[in-house]
């Protein structure tokens, strides 16, 4: 692709020829004459400093580091510059879809409805009144349980499994080995309670490889519109996950747990059961949160407090017992 044209589609400001031609987004340490790299972070100067990339797509303020003869695209905004750059430059995912139409190798009950131009890969099961939306991806070995729903352009990835009654939405990526569906973890004196409650993932939602989202004991568990979920994440039963939030790599909500809008879960964080992670608010990696907490704010710690004044008191408790 021409640097001239690429720097009118991310916006960036080129300096540079703008017929020279980039084939790839590559890392610094990487790249060659025909890639283009990318620095939007101080630690990564020393390797800007030497890179061979023919150009290199920065935050402004490192202009002056980019090596003599190579082309700079300088971006207000580097981050969503690289989304566009490696959707325009780079291969798809390495988790293909499957070819159109139905490998013969699927199990499809004859009741399940499909809509136009889905893709079902080789030992994927289909159950009884399932319905599958337009251009739906089913990969290998998914599952797809009687009367579930999955809505347009939705993508399961390899042995991805949506269990009976399940509802997805439209445009939602489902991770190798992610489940959605599973009964949750209520119990009584007798044992495991029956959960006869589903789950509801609304549009353009992302499930990372081996997450779990337990169905709900009754009513719904229900992850909102846009919610961005990692690897390795437990979502239990009746819990509610709000419209944009973001959770990483292993959080874990206990039953009945609330996460509002916009909130973002650090890394390993607990969330209790009953408690509500108030609208916009962001909590750091590996935290308890035990109650709920307000909108808005910034949380650390266990059991999880405002960010600031626990950080002041962590320094005067060093202060003190420091010779």
């Amino acid at each position: 692709m021409r640097l001239g044209d690429l720097a009118a589609a991310l916006p960036a400001r080129l300096t540079g020829d703008p017929e020279r031609l980039v084939s790839r987004v590559a890392e610094l340490n990487a790249a060659g004459p025909g890639d283009l790299a990318l620095c939007i972070q101080r630690r990564f100067l020393p390797e800007l400093r030497h890179t061979r990339a023919g150009a290199v797509l920065i935050d402004p303020r490192f202009a002056a580091d980019v090596p003599d003869g190579c082309a700079v695209l300088a971006a207000d905004a580097p981050r969503e510059a690289l989304s566009r750059s490696l959707r325009l430059l780079n291969v798809p995912e390495p988790l293909a879809r499957p070819a159109p139409g139905i490998d013969p190798r699927a199990a499809v009950d004859p009741t399940a409805s499909l809509g136009s131009g889905v893709r079902i890969g080789p030992f994927v099961f289909v159950g009884p009144g399932a319905r599958l939306g337009d251009d739906v991806s089913l990969s290998a070995g998914s599952f797809v349980g009687a009367g579930a729903e999955i809505g347009a352009r939705t993508v399961l990835h390899p042995r991805a499994t949506v269990l009976d009654a399940c509802v997805v939405g439209a445009d939602c990526l489902i991770g190798p080995g992610a489940v959605v569906g599973a009964t949750g973890f209520g119990l009584d004196a007798a044992g495991r309670l029956p959960h006869v409650g589903r789950v509801v993932i609304e549009d353009a939602v992302t499930l990372g490889a081996n997450t779990c989202v337990d169905r709900a004991t009754l009513g719904e568990t229900r992850i909102g519109r846009g919610a961005h979920l990692d690897n390795l994440v437990q979502v239990g039963h009746n819990a509610r996950v709000g419209a944009g939030a973001v959770l990483c790599g292993q959080v874990g909500l206990a039953g009945g747990a609330v996460v509002e809008a916009g909130v973002v879960l650090g890394g390993q964080v607990g969330v209790a059961g009953g408690a509500v992670v108030g609208r916009g608010a962001r909590v750091a990696a590996q935290s308890g949160v035990t109650h709920s907490l307000p909108a808005g704010g910034e949380y650390s710690g266990h059991p999880a407090e405002p960010n600031r004044p626990r950080l002041r008191r962590i320094a005067r408790l060093r202060r003190l017992v420091e010779p």
